[in-house]
């Protein structure tokens, strides 16, 4: 009868992301021998069945999202295997760039539920891989894993399959973005950001991320963040889209000028709309057009990006 660490190991083989994990035995003696995932090349175990199969194997894409980005596309490689061993079952997951896991789960009503581990080098300081706590949860054909210790709160959302066109833009794009303040001028903004992405219902939303507007009439402008959800696709002119006036989205709104604060608040947008549009190269334009409160004059925007990873 095989033990649940004939299971791990079976998981660990061949996983090229764990070289920080190390296996640690216990014999009967008391003694504990351990090793490092990176320095087993073959496991063999006298008189035991061959090596664990999976029952199930998927491929799938992955959207991740962290306390530092929005939902960004990472590609349809990411896999997802289940185990059954000694009448409980695993799910181990495993993708080139997000790393690999490992998952106590639970079935019911077709939803999985599951405590882990994820072994991960950071994203963004990079280094040897790390492990972390992580919750797995949500439908057989579209999990996330919650990995609570990485970036101040990270989910991988992993869904069946191959992900649309729409869903391949999804990320955070920095670039400049000039914008026209009444009969006040021209500014440029050479570090604004916006991010895009779709939503589990299929609808499309796209935050416009907080920036600042130095040197006008008014002083240095701050103007906040928002989010406009419900963008409308059009196949033809292969834009995103929507008059948002109506939608009663207010923006944090700061004018200082000569080192004093002259106006500070939130603004209702209204005669607003914005339309976004992607290059055959993935590249990101926005036209943003908008009135913030009682102001006499609107603000248009032209955002130029590419996507940050």
């Amino acid at each position: 009868m095989k033990y649940f660490f004939t299971l791990v190991f079976a998981l660990l083989a061949g996983v090229t992301t764990t070289t920080a994990q190390t296996v640690t035995i216990t014999k009967t003696d008391g003694t504990i021998v351990k090793y490092k995932a990176s320095e087993i090349k073959n496991i063999q175990f006298a008189n035991e069945e061959s090596a664990t199969k999976p029952i199930h194997n998927f491929e799938g894409y992955i959207v991740v999202r962290s306390a530092f980005f929005f939902d960004t596309y990472y590609g349809d490689d990411a896999k997802m295997e289940v185990y059954a061993q000694g009448g409980k079952t695993y799910c181990k997951f495993t993708d080139e760039k997000w790393g690999t896991g490992i998952f106590e789960v639970t079935l019911k009503d077709n939803k999985i539920t599951g405590m882990g581990k994820m072994s991960i080098v950071d994203p963004i300081k990079g280094g040897a891989a790390k492990e972390y706590n992580a919750i797995m949860a949500g439908p057989m054909m579209a999990v996330n894993i919650s990995v609570t210790g990485l970036m101040g709160g990270t989910t991988i959302k992993w869904r069946n399959g191959k992900a649309s066109d729409a869903v391949k833009l999804s990320g955070t794009y920095t670039g400049e973005n000039t914008i026209s303040v009444g009969f006040a001028g021209t500014f440029t903004n050479k570090n604004a950001a916006h991010s895009f992405w779709v939503n589990d219902d299929g609808t499309y939303s796209i935050m416009v991320l907080g920036q600042q507007i130095n040197g006008t009439a008014m002083g240095d402008l701050t103007l906040g963040a928002y989010t406009i959800n419900n963008l409308v696709y059009d196949e033809k002119t292969k834009t995103f889209s929507k008059d948002y006036s109506n939608d009663g989205l207010k923006m944090k709104f700061k004018a200082v000028k000569d080192g004093a604060t002259t106006l500070e608040g939130d603004y209702a947008l209204t005669k607003a709309n914005i339309k976004a549009t992607f290059d055959k190269d993935g590249n990101l334009k926005v036209e943003n057009n908008f009135t913030a409160g009682s102001m006499p004059f609107p603000l248009k925007a032209v955002f130029n990006g590419k996507i940050k990873k």
